[in-house]
């Protein structure tokens, strides 16, 4: 008896799909690949400093910054989101600028990302699909904003491309030393460039049981040894993860405990949401700011033409992409675009880690090609016009987020400069919620009062409590508000100071207002500035 007779019954035979997806005409070519890659490079390394740091970019610099006196083997284990990235910004921030040292090598990554996704295509899709998934990914909205963010995702998406194309060396049967040693690497370093990463492991084992099954028995062992090896690697930085999640939420029974970051959870809504964002990024429609805002409702409705193109041109490829005929392409992007979603809504929807469309984003090259693939083999005008309303909305979007204020970052740079040129010495700053940020511009020059972290105001009466310890013993103070949602999300603060004194806008920069604030009664002279 072969051991084919013996298989488990839930495991299909290895040969259950036809490989109809064999490329027709080639993968897309070195001149293709190389105008793509400097057409990249444009959105993605021109501008690294044009935005200040962000909240979460913060927490790479406590992680590297010189002159704390922190450990950089330390530092490593301790960070599970990103320790690979880490490593690299830890060495690069003592060359020069961190602003520019944190994002370039996530810029450089980005770029190197569009002639490996080009390799990849070749080998999943035919050669007119490859070539629109490689344009798509190079104007990508969504790809473009994490390859100039100083966090891990660059890195994550980057290693994604290389773990599939490792990936499809052993399926072919290509079990040679360095085809094991290159999945080992890549995978490993996908889940080290952020935790995330680990889903699509997941997804490739699934892949290998059920559409790519060896058939040899060594073949088993040398497959099972290349994903044992990426866990051995990543093993000290998931053990410590799992000190770290809440992971026994995920046990039947147990209780979730309350909401992380509120309404980042998983809604209904995450998921179309999250699509329109890997196709269009964060500039068309409402900008996140404003769907934090109690008027959202509004905003989207207003802007409910726009969404309802641009996801129809999304659902008309994906669903083109999906099609009839069950082949091995379109199998594999599916479990690698599927598994990782799913777990991450089990995650979010068990209260163990909240929702938010770049935890998925290990998914983002899967899914363009999911969506050429099947632009390509849609009925020709229906596919023409699905492409063309796509890469229009893209370019767009691309555009407005960098020329249009109401998608940029949080400008707290331009904010700390306003208020240290007119601040006089010894005046106090009250940042509720990007104080870290505020911190990083200013360098001890003003004293800091109210920070991050503190529980969000649930009334007015909160919000005078708060207020009057907060500004205990001051007559005067300057206000930076940003991010209201996290800590004043019934807007009650500004009111609140009001109530104790007088407010005088001075600046909004982008995403950002600052305010002098000075008490009720004092007589003292106004704020200059």
């Amino acid at each position: 008896m072969t051991p084919d007779h013996r298989r488990s019954p839930f495991v299909p035979p290895a040969d259950w799909l036809a490989d109809v997806d064999a490329p027709s005409e080639g993968a897309p070519g070195a001149g293709f690949l190389l105008a793509m890659t400097l057409l990249a490079a444009v959105p993605r390394l021109i501008g690294l400093r044009a935005q200040s740091l962000w909240v979460d970019e913060i927490l790479t610099w406590h992680a590297v910054r010189p002159g704390h006196n922190l450990a950089f083997w330390e530092q490593l284990h301790d960070t599970i989101q990103g320790p690979l990235y880490t490593a690299v910004a830890w060495l690069l921030v003592r060359l020069g600028d961190p602003e520019l040292m944190m994002r370039l090598p996530l810029a450089i990554a980005g770029v190197l990302t569009i002639p490996a996704f080009g390799v990849l295509a070749g080998r999943l899709v035919d050669g007119r699909s490859a070539r629109l998934a490689v344009l798509l990914l190079a104007i990508n909205p969504f790809h473009v904003w994490y390859s100039q963010e100083g966090r891990g995702y660059g890195f994550l998406m980057f290693f994604a491309v290389l773990a599939a194309i490792a990936y499809l060396d052993l399926a072919a049967g290509r079990l040679r030393r360095r085809n094991i040693i290159a999945f080992i690497a890549s995978v490993s370093a996908c889940i080290l460039s952020n935790l995330s990463g680990v889903f699509l492991w997941g997804a490739m084992a699934a892949t290998m049981m059920f559409v790519d099954r060896p058939r040899l028995g060594r073949d088993r062992l040398l497959v099972a040894l290349a994903f044992g090896g990426v866990l051995l690697v990543t093993m000290p930085w998931l053990l410590q993860a799992s000190g770290i999640w809440a992971v026994h939420r995920m046990v039947p029974g147990v209780g979730v405990g309350e909401a992380l970051r509120g309404e980042t959870t998983f809604t209904p809504a995450a998921l179309p949401y999250t699509l329109l964002t890997f196709f269009y990024g964060y500039s068309l429609g409402p900008s996140l700011t404003e769907l934090h805002r109690p008027d959202r409702a509004h905003l989207l409705q207003a802007a409910l033409p726009l969404l309802a193109v641009a996801g129809a041109a999304v659902a008309l490829a994906l669903a083109g992409g999906i099609g009839r005929r069950a082949d091995r392409g379109r199998a594999r992007l599916l479990i690698w675009i599927l598994v990782p979603v799913v777990v991450l809504a089990a995650l979010a929807l068990r209260n163990v880690k909240p929702w938010n469309p770049r935890y998925v984003s290990v998914v983002l090259p899967m899914v363009l090609l999911l969506a050429a693939r099947g632009l390509v083999r849609l009925p020709r005008a229906a596919g023409a016009l699905g492409a063309t309303v796509l890469l229009a909305l893209t370019v767009w979007s691309l555009g407005a987020g960098r020329a249009d204020p109401r998608y940029a970052r949080e400008d707290v740079r331009e904010a700390a400069r306003v208020v240290a040129a007119a601040a006089a010495p010894g005046d106090a700053v009250m940042v509720p919620v990007v104080t870290d940020v505020y911190e990083f511009y200013d360098r001890g020059h003003q004293p800091l009062v109210g920070g991050y972290a503190k529980p969000p105001l649930a009334s007015a009466t909160q919000a005078d409590t708060w207020c009057a310890a907060t500004l205990a013993g001051r007559d005067r103070c300057w206000v930076v508000l940003a991010r209201d949602w996290y800590f004043d999300p019934r807007g009650e603060l500004e009111p609140a100071l009001a109530r104790l004194g007088t407010m005088r806008l001075v600046a909004q920069p982008a995403g950002t207002r600052i305010y002098a604030w000075e008490r009720a009664g004092t007589g003292r002279a106004a704020h200059g500035g």
